[in-house]
């Protein structure tokens, strides 16, 4: 299943000549065939071998102090990171131009956040709080890392690029939507900052690479990263790129590079090694990554295909072994908790449950295919959402109306009309209703305020389809930023940031916080600059 922007969107929502390079030509690790051309045809072979690129072959070197691989959030913020602390900088991008993933980017406890009338968190309570929601899987010192700097990083942004750019920000309060927290399966703290009224990142990918470029950044666009050089201590002393005219480059960075490569949600063979079958299956035919990149050209379509993560583990690094996602509900009443039910027409879950957390569920469903069904009745029951939208906003941004819906006088004629057994969706519905009337979800504990019988017809049926965005995982590093080899010690001269660092999350996003993942893309990429610029 192959899923535009735009279609995702409608359904809900160069230096020195190269002579000079001879001497340092068997210090690329070598193999038989370009990254490209890698085989992805079962999780054994997921690493392959790195390309046969020499120094050699290189007609040209650009030299810089800190080199930054990918030029998305964590990329940009890894750049603003090491500029900041005075490294001459350049950035490589195998796009034509940058994008940038998401809605909002969560910081805790800045400045800006306080004066906007926001809560001041206790940092232990809400590193646990992540450490809690994400089985206790993740790197308590990158919980650590993002609740003691983000704030800061916040604040240096507002003075060094969001004010003087007029780059529009506001931090986002989500105190009060739920009127008795414990009866929620989701909690959530007012940690995002939106960077538009109405839209994605787009204006903000545009504009912090404007402030980049005017402080000195040089971005290579059309630029593909192939392979990491190191010398022969093992240090990475930058990296063989293929240019937009087909040539290899090598990029020598002094001090250090910084990998901020993205998902590998389009190898896979990664998929089918770190993923369950049942979801590897479905995020594979859903994979719709660039859903969230505004409008701008997307020259790679491959961009997604983990090359950044296998030149981090040909290099030495080492892949953690239980990998995270983001994925949503992208049509339908997403975040108001109809009834649900799945292609045999069944209830299958809390319908309360985060859509950032829930695609797991939905991809073990009978077919596999991430298709449910939400069961509406008409009547005036105002039913609240699970993430404090107002009803007719929610409407407005995600185009509702527009989804693919049906309406029939009778559950079994709704039945019919989107292909389930009407006796099954007919008992289904006769069961929520009992739960509804007693005022107990006894079935799977959804909260009272949620629960309204489905006895007034007409009854409509929405279609929700769940999509698969990104990997969350990758490497190991420390509270450096530093990638670490299989003993744990650092690779001298590399550093990560965003979806490449391992030990973020856990099997799962974590929904605690409000662009969380973007949050510690953005942190951890800043202090990835920050590191390699004062090594």
């Amino acid at each position: 299943m192959s899923i535009s922007r735009r279609n995702f969107l409608k359904l809900g929502a160069a230096g020195t000549a190269a002579a000079g390079l001879a001497g340092l030509a068997g210090c690329v690790p070598s193999g038989p065939a370009p990254s490209s051309e890698l085989p992805a045809t079962g999780a054994d072979d997921w690493l392959g071998t790195a390309p046969s690129l020499s120094l050699d072959d290189c007609v040209q070197t650009i030299e810089c102090e800190v080199l930054v691989v990918g030029s998305a959030l964590a990329g940009s913020m890894a750049a603003y990171g090491a500029m900041r602390n005075g490294a001459a900088v350049t950035v490589i991008e195998r796009n034509a131009s940058p994008h940038i993933g998401g809605m909002t980017i969560s910081f805790l406890n800045a400045q800006t956040q306080l004066e906007a009338g926001l809560p001041k968190y206790d940092p232990v309570e809400t590193a646990n709080a992540m450490f809690n929601l994400t089985q206790y899987r993740s790197d308590m010192r990158l919980n650590a890392l993002w609740c003691e700097r983000s704030g800061e990083v916040l604040d240096n942004l507002r003075t060094d690029f969001l004010e003087p750019y007029q780059q529009y920000y506001a931090p986002i309060s989500l105190e009060g939507i739920f009127p008795d927290p414990s009866q929620e399966i989701t909690s959530y703290i007012s940690t995002g900052v939106a960077f538009s009224e109405t839209d994605i990142l787009t204006d903000f990918t545009h504009n912090i690479h404007r402030f980049l470029e005017d402080k000195g950044v040089k971005t290579y666009y059309r630029t593909k990263a192939e392979v990491l050089v190191q010398d022969e201590s093992g240090r990475v002393t930058g990296v063989v790129a293929t240019n937009e005219n087909g040539e290899s480059v090598y990029f020598k960075a002094a001090k250090g590079v910084i990998m901020c490569t993205g998902s590998f949600g389009g190898n896979e063979a990664m998929m089918r090694r770190f993923y369950p079958e049942h979801f590897a299956e479905w995020a594979l035919a859903n994979n719709a990554y660039e859903a969230y990149m505004g409008e701008d050209p997307v020259t790679d379509t491959e961009m997604d295909d983990g090359l950044g993560h296998r030149m981090l583990c040909w290099a030495g690094a080492e892949m953690e072994e239980i990998c995270s996602w983001a994925a949503w509900q992208t049509t339908g009443w997403r975040s108001f908790p109809y009834l649900l039910v799945n292609s045999k027409g069944e209830r299958f879950m809390n319908e309360c449950t985060s859509l950032l957390t829930s695609a797991h569920i939905v991809a073990d469903q009978p077919g596999h295919d991430g298709v449910v069904w939400q069961i509406i009745p008409t009547n005036d029951f105002e039913m609240p959402s699970s993430f404090g939208y107002d009803r007719a906003m929610a409407a407005e941004m995600f185009k509702i109306e527009e989804n693919e819906h049906y309406e029939a006088d009778s559950i079994a004629e709704l039945a019919e009309m989107i292909g389930l057994d009407p006796d099954t969706l007919t008992a289904t519905v006769e069961r929520y209703n009992e739960l509804c009337n007693a005022g107990a979800d006894t079935d799977y504990m959804k909260a009272t305020r949620y629960l309204d019988p489905i006895d007034d017809g007409p009854f409509q049926a929405w279609k929700m389809q769940y999509l698969f965005y990104c990997t969350l995982s990758g490497v190991r590093c420390n509270d450096k930023l530093q990638v670490l080899d299989a003993n744990h010690d650092p690779i001298p001269g590399l550093y990560a940031g965003g979806n490449t660092v391992g030990y973020r999350f856990g099997a799962s996003y974590e929904s605690l916080l409000h662009g969380g993942s973007n949050g510690l893309a953005a942190t951890h990429g800043y202090l990835a600059g920050e590191s390699a610029a004062l090594a």
